[in-house]
C-alpha cells in the first residue's frame, strides 16, 4: 500500500488555525444556546436566554442577530399558541400596520389576543392529552365490558308494545313492555324526572321501577338471598332508585356501546380518559394555578362523568347521595365554570366540581393523616388530589406501582431506565432493596404507595357489574382476616396481588410482620415513613395521592416538568435539565413569579429575545 504523502509543516499548520477559525462560530452558538452562562433578559422584561451580541459595526449596528421579520414571528407565535397558521386576514393587518414597530406591535396584540379565544383552551388540552397520554379504561372481558359505570343499562320498550316508549331494565324482565311481571301479574311502572333528562318525565317499568326496600337475589352458590336495594343497587329485582340515579339510560344498538366506544364525544369511557388532560385546559384557562391539577380538591367533568363518582360513593354505601340533585340539576350548577365551547348550565360542558361533594370517600381534607399500624378504626377515606384520584387515571393503570410510575414519568418528568453494567445484591423478595429491580424501584416504590387505596373486583357487563373496592375506607370495604391466606374467594384479583406483593418489612410495605398479623390491613400503608424520601422530600404523613404531590410539589420537580412542557409547547423544544440548568431554574422562576399561571408564563416566553429569533 502506498505511502500517504504529509502536507508541509507550515501547510499543516495553516489548515488547523482555519479550522479552528471555522468552528469557532459553531462553539459560540452552543455558548448562546442557553447551555451556559447566565440568561440575559429583554427591555420588556422577556427572558432572552443567552443572547447574541448584536454587532458593533457596519450597517445592522446595535440590531439582534437572527430576529425574526413580523411577519415570520406572526407565523410562529399562530403555530404555537392554536396550531396553525395565520389566516390571509391576519397577514393583511400586519402589513397595514405599517412600520416594522407598529408590525411588531400587532403581533403582541395577536399574541394578546389569542391567549384569550377558545382556539387556546383546545391546543391547551391537546397538548396536555399528548403529554398525560392517558389510556381508555381497558375491556375487562369483550367489548363493551369495560365497567366503572356500576349502572345498570335500561333500554326503551319497542313500538308496537303496550309500555312502547318506556324504560326497562334490558336483561332479566323480558315481560316488562307488555307490563308485566314474570309470574303474570301486573309490572309495576313510575314516571319521574331521571338524572339524564332533568326537566322531563321519563317512565320506568317492570323491575327498573320498583320502590321495594328490600330485592330477591342469589347468592354464589345459586341459593335465594334478600338484599338491601338502598345498599346492594340495582341487582336483581331491586329498582333504579331516586332519579334512576343507580341506572343509565342506553340508546345504542346494542347496551354499553354508547358509552364504551371512544366515537363518541359523550362516551364515558372517554370521558374519564379526558379528564386529567381537560383539567389542565380549565386550570390554563380560568388562570388558576397549575399546582391545582394535582393538589386541589376539584376537577370538571360533564354529567354523565360525574356519575361515576357518585355511584362508587353509593358504592360505599353512602346512600344519601340518591337525594343529591346537585351534580344532575342544571340549575344547582348553574354558575359552575366551564370550559369556553360550552355555556353555564349545560349538562354536557366540562364544568368545575368538587371531587368530595361527588364521591365524599375522597376527603376535602387536605391534611388527613392515618396510619394503620396504630390505628384500628376505619379510614374515612383518601384525600382529592386532583387528576390523581381522578377514576381515569386510577382506573386506567390498575396497580400502585404502575400508578407510580407514570404520575413520575408524567408530573416529575422522571426517567426510569434500566442499569447498565452495575453488580446488585440477590432479590429475595423486595425488589426495592434487592436484585437489579431496586435501580428503579428504590425511587419507584416510595412514590408507588401513595396509590394503593384504589382497586377493581369482577368484570363489567354493560355498564353494571364491576366493583372498585378502596380497602379499609368506610364500612364496606374490608374483608375477614382470612383474605390473606388467599383461599376462595380471595383466590384472584385484587387479593391475589395484595397477597404477593404487599409484604412486610419492604420498601413498599414498611410495616414489621407482627403489625401485618395484628391487622391485616396494615399492609396498605399509603404514606411515607418519615424514614424514607421520594426526590429529597420527607413527607408530612398525609396519606394517598396527595401525599405523593406535595413530596413532587415541594422538591421543585413538579414545577420543572410543567415548564419544560409549556416551553416545548410555545418554544418547539424542550429544556435540557442537565445541560440547561440555569436557563430552566430562571424559567421555573419567572413561572412561579406569576402565580404558576398558563398564560402569564405563555406570554413571557412570547416576548422572549429566543423566540422572536426563531430559536
Amino acid at each position: 500500500m502506498p505511502h500517504r504523502k504529509l502536507p508541509p509543516p507550515g501547510l499543516a499548520t495553516a489548515r488547523d488555525a482555519c479550522a479552528l477559525l471555522w468552528l469557532l462560530p459553531f462553539l459560540f452558538c452552543l455558548g448562546c444556546s442557553g447551555n451556559i452562562g447566565p440568561a440575559g433578559h429583554t427591555p420588556n422584561g422577556g427572558d432572552a436566554g443567552c443572547v447574541e451580541p448584536p454587532p458593533a459595526d457596519g450597517s445592522d449596528a446595535g440590531v439582534p442577530a437572527d430576529v425574526l421579520i413580523p411577519s415570520r414571528l406572526l407565523r410562529r407565535s399562530a403555530l404555537a399558541l392554536r396550531g396553525e397558521p395565520p389566516t390571509d386576514e391576519e397577514y393583511a393587518a400586519l402589513e397595514a400596520a405599517g412600520s416594522e414597530a407598529a408590525q411588531r406591535a400587532y403581533v403582541s396584540a395577536f399574541v394578546d389576543r389569542t391567549i384569550q379565544e377558545p382556539t387556546f383552551y383546545r391546543t391547551l388540552f391537546e397538548t396536555a392529552r399528548d403529554w398525560f397520554n392517558i389510556p381508555p379504561v381497558g375491556p375487562t372481558a369483550d367489548p363493551p365490558e369495560y365497567g366503572l359505570q356500576q349502572q345498570r343499562s335500561i333500554v326503551r320498550c319497542p313500538e308496537g308494545t303496550p309500555k312502547a316508549g318506556a324504560w326497562k331494565y334490558f336483561r332479566d324482565d323480558k315481560d316488562a313492555c307488555q307490563g308485566l311481571k314474570p309470574d303474570g301479574t301486573p309490572a309495576e311502572e313510575r314516571s319521574l324526572e331521571a338524572w339524564w333528562a332533568p326537566g322531563a318525565t321519563t317512565r320506568l317499568v317492570g323491575f327498573a321501577a320498583s320502590v321495594s326496600p328490600t330485592g330477591q337475589s342469589y347468592d354464589a352458590s345459586g341459593f335465594p338471598v334478600t338484599v338491601n336495594c338502598a345498599t346492594a343497587g340495582p341487582v336483581a329485582n331491586c329498582g333504579c332508585g331516586p332519579a334512576a340515579a343507580r341506572c343509565h339510560a342506553d340508546t345504542g344498538s346494542y347496551p354499553g356501546w354508547e358509552d364504551y366506544g371512544l366515537h363518541s364525544p359523550q362516551g364515558q369511557r372517554r370521558l374519564v380518559a379526558e379528564e386529567p388532560a381537560r383539567l389542565f385546559a380549565h386550570l390554563g384557562w380560568h388562570d388558576r394555578p397549575m399546582t391545582d391539577l394535582i393538589l386541589g380538591n376539584y376537577s370538571v367533568g360533564p354529567t354523565r362523568l360525574q356519575a361515576a363518582y357518585v355511584m362508587q360513593g353509593l358504592a360505599g354505601e353512602l346512600t344519601y347521595l340518591l337525594e343529591d340533585d346537585s351534580w344532575w340539576r342544571p340549575s344547582r350548577f348553574a354558575s359552575a365554570p366551564v370550559d369556553p365551547d360550552h355555556r353555564q348550565g349545560d349538562p354536557t360542558a366540562w364544568r368545575e366540581y368538587s371531587v368530595p361533594a361527588r364521591n365524599p370517600f375522597f376527603l376535602e381534607e387536605r391534611d388527613y393523616r392515618y396510619d394503620p399500624r396504630t390505628q384500628s378504626t376505619a379510614m374515612k377515606g383518601i384525600p382529592a388530589a386532583g387528576m390523581l384520584t381522578s377514576l381515569g387515571f386510577l382506573s386506567a393503570y390498575p396497580r400502585e406501582r404502575v400508578r407510580g410510575a407514570r404520575a413520575l414519568e408524567m408530573l416529575a418528568c422522571e426517567e426510569l431506565s434500566p442499569p447498565q453494567g452495575q453488580e446488585f445484591n440477590e432479590y429475595k423478595r423486595d425488589p426495592g432493596t434487592e436484585g437489579t429491580c431496586q435501580h428503579c424501584h428504590r425511587r419507584l416504590d416510595p412514590a408507588a404507595i401513595h396509590f394503593k387505596r384504589f382497586a377493581k373486583v369482577g368484570h363489567g357487563f354493560e355498564g353494571h357489574g364491576a366493583t372498585y373496592p378502596m380497602p379499609g375506607v368506610g364500612k364496606v370495604w374490608h374483608w375477614p382476616a382470612r383474605w390473606r391466606t388467599g383461599e376462595y374467594p380471595y383466590h384472584s384479583d385484587p387479593f391475589s396481588h395484595w397477597n404477593r406483593w404487599y409484604m412486610p418489612d419492604t420498601l413498599l410495605t414498611p410495616v414489621t410482620q407482627a403489625q401485618a398479623d395484628a391487622n391485616p390491613e396494615a399492609v396498605f400503608i399509603d404514606f411515607l415513613p418519615a424514614e424514607h424520601t421520594l426526590l429529597g422530600q420527607t413527607s408530612d404523613g398525609t396519606v394517598g395521592p396527595l401525599g405523593f404531590a406535595k413530596l413532587i410539589v415541594a422538591s421543585g420537580s413538579f414545577d420543572r416538568c410543567v415548564v419544560r412542557h409549556l416551553h416545548a409547547q410555545v418554544m418547539g423544544r424542550d429544556i435540557d435539565p442537565a445541560k440547561e440548568a440555569g436557563y430552566l431554574e430562571d424559567q421555573v422562576a419567572r413561572f412561579i413569579s406569576g402565580g404558576r399561571k398558563v398564560r402569564p408564563y405563555v406570554k413571557s416566553l412570547t416576548q422572549s429575545d429566543l423566540f422572536q429569533r426563531g430559536r
